[in-house]
């Protein structure tokens, strides 16, 4: 199972990013089809991260219990999680303000914490990709078996 999570979460960092860049095209062009896949490809993202998330979960815990020298990625492996969790809380935010206001991004006072979470979001992303990235390239977490 640990080989499962590269594979889960390239679909959920696609989609939220593809949330940002729809969501500045639809403030620049106005067109609402651009907010209506941006919305879609926000709650899918979120959506998509649970199995991210398990499959993370399970390949940290394998590594672990069974590596000799699985203590010196604790750090990492706990920044990476704690990282995820926080990414999870800010889209999961951003989607129920979405949800709650369909039209946040024409009230200017709404939007603008609704960009902030978007924002927020694509840095904690960018954040925890190099943490993984660092964590299998640099460390070798998860490179000889999970």
């Amino acid at each position: 199972m640990y080989a499962l999570h590269p594979l889960t979460v390239h679909l959920p960092i696609g989609l939220l990013i593809g949330n940002a860049l729809l969501t500045a095209l639809y403030l620049r062009r106005g067109d609402p089809a651009l907010e209506t896949s941006a919305y879609h490809c926000l709650w899918l993202g979120l959506l998509l991260t649970l199995p991210a998330v398990l499959t993370g979960t399970y390949a940290a815990v394998w590594h672990l219990t069974s590596s000799a020298a699985g203590n010196s990625a604790l750090g990492w492996i706990n920044a990476h999680a704690l990282v995820g969790i926080a990414l999870v809380v800010v889209y999961w935010q951003a989607w129920q303000q979405r949800r709650r206001h369909p039209a946040v991004l024409a009230d200017v006072h709404k939007r603008r914490g609704y960009l902030v979470r978007l924002g927020l979001g694509v840095a904690l992303l960018v954040l925890d990709g190099w943490i993984g990235g660092h964590m299998v390239y640099a460390l070798g977490v998860g490179v000889n078996g999970p």
